[in-house]
Parts: C-alpha cells; structure tokens; sequence
C-alpha cells in the first residue's frame, strides 16, 4: 500500500491509492543471545560468507522489482556484502503487467507468471541461494486481491469471502481497519477459515519451492487470533519466519495489538526508522533508541528500514526519502542494522524516482555492496549474541556492542571525533575502522578517531569479550528435580545464585539439582556471574518451571458466581474447533467444584467461549455474540467471577493415592482425653479456620496425611468429617464433593457440636 508522511515528525500512515507498505525492527538493548557468531550458514561451495544461519540474526537485502534470475545473478555479490536475505516482490499473478504496483493487486493465491519470473525461475533461485547460505523472502499480499474482481480466483469470488462494508474512513478505528476496504479494494475476509485455507496453501507451496520467509503487506488490516482472526495464527503454524508492514499505529490500543501481532509473526517500527532517518536529513543526532520496544513489545519482533519502497517510489509526500542522497539512507541504516536483536532491510533503489516510471522486473541499484554497507553488515554478523548500549555524542549517533561500535555522523562530515564508550562495552584498545582504515582508540570511556567520506565508522574485534557465564540447559522440566550445568569461560571464577540468594562458587562443569522443595507452577531462578580477575560479567539469570508430568492441557469454569444450569464450551483455531456450536459439555470436577474440559492438541492455541445453551443470542455467554473468543495460549486456564481468564496453576499433590494414604491416618488421640475436652465453636470441615469449608481445606488434611503439616487438637476434630474417629483421605474427599455441592459430603458444613 502506498504510505504519506504525517509532517516532519515523519511517522508513515496509509493512503488510499496503492497497496503495498514496508517494514522495520527494533534494537534490542537486552543481553539475552540468540545465537553465537560462530553458528553461521555454510554452503556447498565449501566458502563460508559469515552468515548467520537465522533470519532473525542478520540483514535482508529488499530486491525490490529485481527479476528472479536478476537476484541469483547477484547472489555471491549478496552473499559478500553479509546479507543473510534476499526479499522479493509478491510472486502472485498481477492484474496487470507494467507499472510497480500492480504486483499489489494480485489475481489470487498462486504462484504465476509476473514481471519477475516465472515459478521454475523463481524454485531455481531458491536452490542457488541455498549454496551461499542465503534465505528468500516473498512478499504476501493476503488483505485484498485487485480491484476488479472478475479477473480473481474463481473460489473467491463469492461474496461471502469478502467484508462488504465500505471504505476505511477512521484509522484509528480497529474494527474498520480489519473489515473495511482500502480505497477501491474489497477487504478480503482473513478470518473464514476457508480464506485460510487457501493462503495456507499458497504459503505451503512457495514453501514447496525452497522459500524461507514472508513479508506480509497491509498487515495491520489483518485482524489478530484475539480479535477472531486466526490468520496470523495459521502463519505462524506453516512454520518458517514472518513479519508483517505495520507502519504506523494499528489503531485500538495500540501497545496490545502490537503485542498481539507478535506472538505470531514480527512487525516493523516506523516511528523509529522514520525518526532516524529525518535526523540523519537535517544533521540531528536522535536520542530516541526506539519506539514500540520502549512501550514493551517484544524487541527481537520488530524490524528497521532506512526507507522503504513506498517512502522511494511515491510520488508527493509519500516518496519523501527519494530525494534523499543515498549517503544518508546508508548512515541511516548504519546505525538500524548494527543494533543487537534488529532485522534490517536495505532497499536496492529503482532507477527511477517519478512513480508512474518504475517498472516490476526492472533490476534497482547495487550499492549495497559498497564498503559502508557491506561491513555494516559484517559488524553485525560478527558479534551476534553481544550486548549493547546506544548512545550519541559530538555530532554522532553510536551503537556499541560488545567487542566494538558503528559510529555515523548526523551531519555526514569527515573528520576526527570523540564520541562514549557507552557502558564500556568496547574493549580498550586500538582498532582500524574497517570502512576508512583510519584508526580508532578505545579507552573505558571514550573512543576517539577520524570518520572518513561516508561519515560512518565500522570497528570491531571478534576476541572473546570478557568472562561469560552460563546453565544449562535453561528450560521447563517435568521431573521432580532438574540437574543444570553450571560453565564459565574466559574466566578464573564463576558464582551461582539460586531464587536471588547469596552467591556460592562453582567449578567449571559443576552440576547442581534444584526443583526438591518446588510445587508444580513453581518457577526457580538460577543466577550466574563469572570473573576474569580483574572483572565481572553481566549476571544471567535461568528461570526453570516445574510442570506436572502428568498434566493435560485443560480449561475450567468456577460456576459459583454464575450458576449457570450447564456449561458449554467452544473453542476453535482456524478452520478447526472441538465441534458444531456451542461445542462441548464441560464436566463438573469433583476434586476441584470446577466445570472442566480437556483441550484437544490441535487446539492448544485456540480461542474459546463459553455459554450455558446453544442459542447464539443466550445472554448467558462469554464473550458476548459476535465477539471474539478469549485465548487459550497453549496453557490451561480458568474463567472465573468478574470475567477474568487467566492461566490455572494447580497445586502440586502432597498425598498419594487413597489406598496408600489410608494406611497411616492421623488418629485423633483426643478423642480418648481423661479430662474434658475444651468447649469451642467451629464448623466442621473448615481446618484452616476461614468460617469457610471449600478445597484449602482438603488439601490441609492432604498435607496433614503426607505430614507436611501437623494439626492442632481442634483441627483435627474439625477435619474429622465422617465422624469416624480419625482424619484421612476419606475426610479429604468429602469437604472436596461438599465444595462441589454433590451428595456424600457427610457432616462438611454443620456447626461442631463438641
């Protein structure tokens, strides 16, 4: 879609005569690695170009319009310039050939013919990038087809594939946004499932053919799985890496839509990319280091662009970069592709810059194989995993990692500069900026040396930063105990610190248990630091959740405050749900008084609603008719009073199966006392003495049975439910059916009359 500028603030918003938009991602400035630089792409020429074997860890290179064949050409050109990426324009068949956007209106969800190639030309280029470690990206355009709509697929021209309600004319507006057209295009209807299926289909195929990603364009006009739309859901189960053009806001909350969009597939922050760049235009160094990463979206999902297809090859304010110099998208893009946890995409510019003048299938530039560029993209190849600290200072704006730093003027003079060391993060020492070949001095401090003609600087070591420590491995366990391994290297020592207590020194290859004292939904911590002698290490810290081996996914419905007379639930993930409306009948579990239902494996990460009958208009429903269902996330969860679903955590079992814990029940010796017993009220069941007899109170008498815990005389007579003279599991089960309100709950509930 194309995009127009809001003012000088440079913010990328959507207009209404083409279809296509860009994409970006965010710095991260967390210390969590990915990858080392050492795990990179080999390829069958036995040459290894350093690249990084993720996606997720490099730089794309957007050969946008190029011909297939026109890309492979390129590709050990691409391949010495460090991009571990090539991104396409959209494989689908096109309205009309000519101009560039017509790639935006596609005919339907195939791979055809178009001004770039042909399916052979484009499998072949997958084949050979495969040999330079090098990843195809497609671009996707899934929210609408061409305008007229006599020459789409003959399966969707149905009406009811499609929302019929009139243009966008509020973008703030999440419901319009989603299910309005844009411009002249009809809003396809993303959330039927047989929609899905066919886009499915299509991504499987280009999956088929060797492609490893997508570009999803108009992404915001797609809805989310928390909004009823499971397309991204589907996206994200074909499997290979994704992002999708968000370049302004998404409207709504915007903070918790992003955040939606990137449990499935990754987005773009324009505001920065846009910000950055404007600054590099007027000669201002930005002290901004983000936008939506600062506001808690997760900042390994986000990508930047120094510009975009859109903001070169529209006309008007739209295309406000395309006369821009070159030096100044590259200074741009200098600071963008060298942040830590970034994907970044350089755009290979069309030869012309009037819009109505680029052509699909005509070849951009190839100034991304200039030095600024390609070591840039070196610099970040390199130091995959190291940490980092922005900062800006004597006219520059400066990432620094861990074992170096790019540093790029606003203003794009030469000359010598003295910028921060920010954190320490670079190693002192002398180093040659792998651009100029001009030397640079690094002290704890400072960095200081000479910016060559491009006004960027490229510096760096590879040496081993400093004293690391780790555990492994770091995940969930569902053992009674987890053993980890505790490793350091480049260092004399190391020190672990479990839950946040003291540190405690260990041996390199130590292992240590942990997990003995936990429940099951108990998270513990294991902290590592390690020192060289003259230095410590950043302090990591593993979190281990202990699960329940034996557990199954399930949902629960607390009924008490809703006392539905049943409970209904449905739950559906793309075209599959557990059954017609209104789904399952939820069973009342005796040992919880929940209404409980197990969660099919194919509907892990569905969505589900819940209702007391198969009327779609029963009030007694929630979420409310026409409302989306509420996300199961691969946990079990519970919905309880006030509509709140969150996930349920059970407690872990302290007593055995009845027929053991009944062999050693707690006797009641004071029933036998010689002196009279003392006089006191009470209600028979309530243990913990809460005035209420419900499942704390079973599971009291459950520990009392393992003997976790010893009961008081008065307890004792309370948790004595049956009367029987003794407190066992018996005694349990009763004040679990009373809780449930089923018969056999015995004495649970009356006034203790001793």
């Amino acid at each position: 879609m194309t995009k127009r500028i809001m003012g000088l603030v440079l913010c990328i918003c959507i207009i209404i005569s083409c279809c296509a938009f860009g994409a970006i991602q965010t710095a991260a400035a967390d210390k969590s690695a990915k990858t080392t630089a050492a795990d990179t792409a080999k390829n069958v020429s036995g040459v290894d170009y350093g690249l990084p074997s993720n996606i997720s860890d490099g730089n794309i290179l957007h050969c946008f319009n190029w011909k297939y064949n026109d890309i492979k050409n390129e590709l050990k050109s691409i391949a010495e310039a460090g991009f571990v990426a090539v991104q396409t324009s959209p494989a689908q068949p096109q309205d009309t050939s000519g101009k560039w956007y017509w790639l935006y209106q596609p005919r339907g969800f195939y791979v055809d013919y178009n001004d770039l190639g042909s399916r052979s030309e484009l499998q072949s280029l997958c084949t050979e990038a495969k040999k330079y470690g090098i990843k195809v990206i497609v671009d996707i355009v899934a929210n609408h087809l061409t305008g007229d709509h006599g020459k789409i697929q003959d399966n969707l021209k149905d009406s009811k594939y499609w929302h019929n309600n009139g243009k966008c004319t509020n973008w703030k507006d999440r419901t319009q946004l989603t299910k309005c057209n844009i411009g002249d295009y009809a809003d396809l209807k993303t959330e039927d499932s047989y929609v899905q299926n066919i886009v499915k289909g299509y991504l499987n195929d280009l999956k088929s053919i060797g492609v490893s990603g997508f570009r999803f364009d108009a992404a915001k006009h797609i809805g989310t799985p928390a909004e009823g739309d499971n397309f991204f859901s589907m996206v994200k189960n074909v499997g290979l890496w994704s992002y999708g053009e968000i370049l302004d806001s998404p409207g709504g909350n915007e903070v918790n839509v992003l955040k939606e969009y990137t449990k499935y597939i990754g987005v773009n922050d324009g505001y920065y990319s846009g910000e950055l760049t404007g600054g590099m235009r007027d000669g201002k160094v930005v002290t901004n280091t983000s936008n939506w990463k600062k506001k808690g979206v997760d900042g390994t999902k986000l990508i930047y662009m120094a510009e975009t297809h859109d903001t070169y090859s529209n006309n008007g304010d739209e295309g406000w970069t395309k006369n821009l110099d070159q030096k100044i998208i590259d200074r741009s893009y200098a600071i963008l592709a060298s942040r830590a946890d970034a994907q970044a995409l350089y755009l290979s510019r069309p030869g012309s810059t009037d819009r109505e003048s680029i052509y699909a299938g005509n070849k951009g530039s190839v100034h991304y194989k200039s030095k600024e560029v390609a070591e840039v993209n070196h610099f970040k190849n390199a130091l995959v995993g190291r940490s980092e600290s922005y900062t800006s200072g004597d006219g520059c704006d400066v990432v620094c990692r861990e074992g170096g730093a790019v540093v790029a003027s606003a203003k794009g003079t030469s000359g010598k500069v003295t910028v921060p060391n920010a954190d320490g993060l670079v190693k002192s020492g002398t180093y040659t900026d792998k651009v100029s070949g001009n030397t640079w001095t690094v002290t704890s401090t400072n960095m200081t040396g000479t910016l060559g003609s491009t006004g960027i600087a490229v510096f760096y070591s590879t040496e081993p930063a400093g004293p690391t420590a780790s555990a492994t491995p770091s995940t969930s366990y569902k053992t009674d105990t987890m053993k980890v391994t505790l490793s350091f290297s480049d260092a004399t020592s190391a020190q672990y610190s479990i839950n946040g207590g003291a540190f405690t020194n260990y041996t390199n290859g130590q292992v240590i248990t942990i997990g003995a004292d936990a429940d099951y939904g108990d998270a513990t911590t294991v902290s590592v630091k390690a020192t060289d002698g003259t230095s410590w290490s950043d302090v990591k810290t593993y979190t281990y959740t202990k699960e329940d081996p034996n557990a199954k996914q399930r949902v629960f419905f607390d009924n008490t405050s809703y006392n539905w007379s049943k409970v209904y639930a449905y739950i559906y993930s793309g075209s599959d749900n557990n059954g017609t409306w209104p789904g399952q009948l939820m069973t009342k579990d005796s040992a919880t008084g929940y209404y409980v239902l197990e969660i099919p494996e194919a509907l892990s990460d569905g969505n589900i609603i819940f209702t007391e009958s198969d009327s779609e208009s029963s009030t007694n429903r929630y979420p409310a008719h026409q409302q989306p269902g509420l996300s199961l996330e691969g946990k079990s969860k519970i919905f309880k009073a006030g509509n709140v679903f969150e996930e349920y955590k059970p407690v872990k079992p302290t007593a055995a199966p009845t027929e053991a814990t009944t062999e050693a029940p707690t006797e009641i010796t004071t029933a036998v006392q010689t002196e009279p017993a003392t006089v006191f009220a009470g209600i028979i069941g309530d243990v913990n003495g809460d005035n209420t007899v419900n499942i704390k109170d079973a599971t009291q008498i459950q520990k009392s049975i393992a003997s976790l815990v010893q009961l008081s005389d008065k307890e004792k007579l309370l948790a004595d439910v049956n009367n029987n003279g003794r407190v066992d599991i018996k005694d349990a089960t009763c004040i679990q059916k009373y809780a449930a309100r089923l018969s056999g709950s015995e004495n649970a509930g009356q006034n203790y009359a001793g």
